[in-house]
């Protein structure tokens, strides 16, 4: 291979970098495939592999860096280590761009249309296979630049992000396809090609605009309540602090009272705003429902929880949330389940011992029962803590099963000014999008904010600001589901199934093996 190939490889890594937070050139993403294109154009199916190798670790490279930052700072890992664990994570999402690397020739040598249509497909099948496997990892799915766009975005209430990606990756191709013919100086050009992405960029568009006056013009009529975001901004270093315990909670108290005075009935506290056991320290416990009395107002906060059965192992910890009424009494709980791997929890330790030697310090969670709302006299409650909010399946049943709005909360003080607080933001966007449905998001170093059904961000705070912000949240009736909220991701399985089928069909006829 050639320095320009690789080069070319690198490049789109690179430019697709540019299409996420905190830049956010979304647009970019609509040509940056373009150069692994014609990188993987020609070569074999084992180069391929290696270009698209290059491709995602320069792109995830310069998107996770921000594992550093957080192994650094606040997990007291040295450098010499931290980076070497961010490369190797980069290392290990890369694969699933070698994927593309590898099966991109067998179906861009497909007739016009079909193959602008099969490599879209096969793009989004490599990216729900990210997001499944190995507990899943669906961190900047190519769909999720397209944020920017309200209009582009609607049409995730019937395909979910996939739709996106799918969209984005089908404009590469053609651009692709029609570069290439314009180069090679080809006889046929891909007129129907263009003339079919551009007809469906078109509709796209034209459903987004229709969907956003219906979704908000609806929103708009919906009963609901006013309710308060509030932000701390407790600083990483000293959040867990037992001396500082009645600082913090003073602070969310006191915003919690001046939002009270703007009329708000709800208010929503961050991931373990409440950094102890609720019930166990009657001072500690006593502060937090003082809040809500004062307030006169329902908390919902995020607080670390435990349960003890002798007969199965004994003590169970938790990342919860709180429901606490206006009287002070605690009215619900919900637990998070899906988990942080090596953050919250550590795979395979039952299976491999030595591995927990090499964790110590990293938490031991348990996983909650699953995605439930917690009932609540507005409307049942949804809620979403941290990493949950990346998992669109999470949202789509916590919905189905009853949820009339949801909460996410989480704790972004580890990735400090990085990327990642921007990042996680515009994919929690998402899943107001895909299920119709409000969205309270309290970070407790930001970016908090109410997000509309639209997708629409209503109001938002910056990193690092100790504040509060207040606005109605409309309640969604709970018989009224969407169509992904009711199928879920039946367009990903379409491309799955569709995928499948075809790479079984050419393997029968012998067709993979050749031009390894």
């Amino acid at each position: 291979m050639t320095k320009k190939i690789l080069a070319l490889s690198a490049l789109t890594g690179a430019v697709l970098v540019f299409a996420f937070p905190p830049i956010g050139l979304g647009f970019v993403a609509y040509f940056a495939f373009v150069p692994l294109m014609f990188a993987l154009h020609g070569q074999t199916r084992l180069r391929g592999l290696a270009l698209g190798f290059i491709a995602g670790f320069v792109f995830f490279a310069g998107t996770v860096y921000w594992v550093v930052h957080s192994m650094y700072y606040y997990g007291g890992v040295p450098v010499f280590i931290s980076i070497p664990v961010m490369f190797a994570l980069a290392a290990y999402l890369a694969v699933y761009f070698a994927l593309f690397g590898l099966f991109f020739p067998v179906f861009s040598a497909r007739a016009p249309v079909f193959r602008v249509a099969a490599v879209s497909a096969l793009w989004v099948s490599i990216e729900y296979l990210r997001g499944n496997l190995f507990t899943g990892f669906p961190w900047a799915l190519l769909g999720y630049s397209q944020t920017p766009y309200l209009p582009v975005i609607q049409i995730a209430d019937i395909t979910g992000v996939s739709g996106l990606s799918f969209i984005v990756m089908a404009i590469n191709a053609a651009f692709f396809f029609s570069i290439k013919s314009f180069v090679d100086k080809e006889k046929t050009r891909p007129v129907i090609e263009l003339v079919t992405i551009a007809a469906l960029f078109a509709a796209t568009l034209i459903y987004g605009f229709v969907r956003i006056e219906q979704v908000d013009s609806e929103a708009a009529k919906r009963g609901g309540f006013k309710a308060a975001i509030a932000q701390g901004s407790i600083d990483q270093s000293v959040k867990w602090d037992r001396s500082l315990r009645s600082k913090t909670i003073e602070i969310y108290k006191s915003l919690s009272i001046e939002a009270a005075k703007k009329g708000a009935s709800f208010m929503l506290w961050p991931e373990t705003a409440a950094p102890f056991f609720l019930g166990v320290n009657k001072d500690e416990t006593d502060a937090v429902t003082d809040a809500a009395v004062q307030s006169k107002a329902y908390i919902l906060t995020g607080a670390p929880a435990f349960s003890y059965n002798g007969d199965v192992g004994g003590y169970k910890y938790f990342n919860s949330a709180y429901l606490i009424d206006g009287k002070g009494a605690i009215t619900g709980r919900y637990d998070k389940f899906h988990l942080v791997p090596y953050g919250e929890y550590v795979p395979l330790k039952r299976f491999f011992p030595f591995i927990k030697k090499l964790t110590v310090g990293v938490g031991a969670f348990a996983e909650g029962r699953g995605p439930y709302p917690i009932g609540f006299t507005g409307g049942d409650i949804g809620v979403l803590i941290c990493y949950e909010a990346i998992f669109p399946e999470i949202a789509r049943e916590t919905v189905k099963n009853g949820a009339a709005f949801l909460v996410n909360i989480t704790n972004d003080a580890w990735f400090g000014t990085t990327s990642a607080p921007y990042q996680h933001f515009e994919m929690s966007r998402m899943r107001a999008v895909e299920n119709r449905v409000y969205m309270m998001r309290a970070a407790n170093t930001g970016i908090s904010a109410f997000i509309a059904p639209s997708g629409r961000v209503i109001a938002m705070t910056g990193l690092f600001e100790r504040t509060f912000i207040a606005e109605k949240v409309g309640i969604k009736n709970a018989a009224r589901m969407g169509f992904y909220t009711r199928f879920g991701d039946v367009f990903a399985y379409g491309c799955l199934l569709f995928i499948a089928v075809f790479l079984l069909t050419r393997l029968r006829r012998g067709g993979l093996i050749k031009n390894v």
